[in-house]
């Protein structure tokens, strides 16, 4: 059985999941602490200072993702770790479907977490990194 904290992250990223399928920059940014740090796929690390730069970055990502027929993802194998009252590591696997609900790509990715007054925000994502990076 979920605990109350599962259940709470599995909402946030509900939310994130929806906010990637809105193709908005911008909310995707509302779900992120700033600044944060993420190490992306293809092995770069960037440091988002603000709401705008995190904005921007995300917007090119989900435009990218959106030339490439991505069209809708899955999270599954979800763990979560509280780290304090305020904390937790989370780590899930995600599936990119294609408009036609084949599956474009696979990966596995884990978030520190923070929870704000304003609910939890993404501090640090962190792609795990393969031999065939951003495969």
């Amino acid at each position: 059985m979920a605990t109350a904290l599962e259940h709470e992250i599995q909402a946030f990223f509900n939310q994130y999941n929806e906010a990637f399928a809105s193709v908005d920059g911008n909310r995707i940014a509302s779900l992120y602490h700033a600044p944060t740090i993420t190490v992306r796929g293809d092995g770069s690390i960037h440091c988002l200072r603000s709401h705008e730069e995190l904005a921007r970055f995300f917007q090119g990502v989900v435009e990218t993702y959106h030339r490439e027929d991505l069209r809708s993802s899955t999270m599954h194998d979800t763990e979560v770790v509280p780290i304090g009252q305020r904390s937790a590591l989370t780590t899930m696997t995600w599936k990119a479907l294609r408009a036609d609900g084949s599956l474009a790509r696979q990966w596995r990715q884990s978030y520190n977490l923070v929870r704000l007054t304003e609910g939890w925000r993404i501090l640090v994502s962190t792609f795990h990194l393969s031999s065939a990076a951003g495969q």
